[in-house]
């Protein structure tokens, strides 16, 4: 919904600028409103152009930090699952190690189809939307400050952290809500006891056992983790990076990225880990818990708060790469789309 509403504001703002140009010599101001809505027709379509942009390049970004991250992934998620079924944890290196000798290697690249489908769908989405919104957000602000101040013209002030959070909330709010289904089938996947032969299997047997509204089971926490993740991430990375080169006077390369991104990572891995605890195990647990503030009280009282950090060292050992490789792809894919950087 920003993102349309970034459009269509960036389209009447535009007409409203030519629209306002005064007559010469008594001219009929009606006469210009042809050509120029015929001007801003495809500066129109160039903004939608650009927000395709925005969303392509984010979701290949994410797609491919998925691909190369999804054995981190399942080794978290049995992880987690360990601690819903009260099975001692062996630690990341041990799981791992159990998976590929009781299940091969193939295992450690479970749930690997939806994974990438959903990095594209959902990745897109939370990435590719957070620019246009951080924007569109800004531009509100300073044309309220612009009529608070009678007019008085002045330079436009970077994003405040507060409209960059925002920004990230709204956008990987949107992105959970609609690729959420993908998500529950992927974990359904990667558990340990799976017997289904492949996404749509697991999708098929979800949509049997509770309807079409069970591909949604569990889409709450996985909202509040998008969020969260999506705000931490993009706020951290686009902070860091300001205040990092202002810093340092180092420029917009690869070392400034990959120091902004590892940054992030911890950041983000932090902020979502509890989230993400309580989403896998509504994800496998059906319809057991009435919701998922249901589900942390029984986390809490079985395990205690440190339960919520549970597969924190999985959780950043995957977060941590990903989020490096996709703000680094991200960074290339903008600059040959010549879109601005991050």
């Amino acid at each position: 919904m920003a993102a349309g509403a970034l459009v269509e504001d960036l389209a009447v703002e535009r007409m409203g600028s030519h629209g306002d140009a005064p007559s010469v010599a008594g001219a009929a101001p009606q006469r210009a409103a042809p050509a120029v809505q015929a001007q801003d027709a495809p500066r129109a379509a160039g903004s939608e152009g650009m927000l395709m942009q925005e969303l392509v390049t984010s979701g290949l970004s994410v797609g491919c930090a998925t691909a190369v991250t999804n054995p981190l992934d399942v080794v978290k998620t049995r992880m987690q699952l360990r601690q819903a079924q009260s099975a001692p944890s062996p630690g990341l290196v041990k799981t791992g190690v159990d998976i590929v000798r009781i299940e091969g290697v193939g295992a450690l690249w479970k749930g690997l189809p939806p994974a990438v489908l959903r990095g594209l769908l959902y990745g897109g989405l939370r990435l590719g939307l957070y620019s246009p919104t951080r924007d569109w957000l800004q531009r509100d602000a300073a044309d309220a400050a612009g009529a608070a101040g009678a007019g008085i013209a002045s330079k436009p002030a970077p994003a405040s952290a507060g409209t960059k959070l925002l920004a990230g909330t709204l956008s990987g709010g949107v992105a959970a809500a609609l690729s959420s289904p993908t998500e529950l089938v992927k974990v359904r996947l990667q558990a340990a006891d799976n017997v289904h032969k492949s996404a749509w299997d697991a999708a098929r047997a979800v949509m049997e056992a509770d309807g079409v509204r069970g591909l949604w089971k569990g889409a709450t926490p996985g909202l509040v983790r998008a969020s969260v993740l999506t705000a931490s991430q993009c706020a951290t990375y686009d902070e860091a990076k300001r205040r990092i080169m202002d810093a340092t006077g180092w420029g917009d390369t690869v070392a400034t990225h990959l120091t902004c991104a590892l940054a992030t990572g911890f950041a983000a891995t932090l902020a979502t880990n509890p989230i993400d605890v309580v989403k896998t195990h509504m994800f496998v647990a059906g319809g057991r818990f009435a919701g998922p503030v249901a589900c942390a009280r029984e986390l809490y009282a079985r395990h205690g708060a440190g339960g919520f950090m549970r597969g924190f060292a999985a959780n950043y050992s995957r977060l941590g790469p990903q989020t490096v490789v996709t703000f680094m792809v991200a960074e290339q894919l903008r600059r040959i789309a010549g879109l601005q950087s991050l």
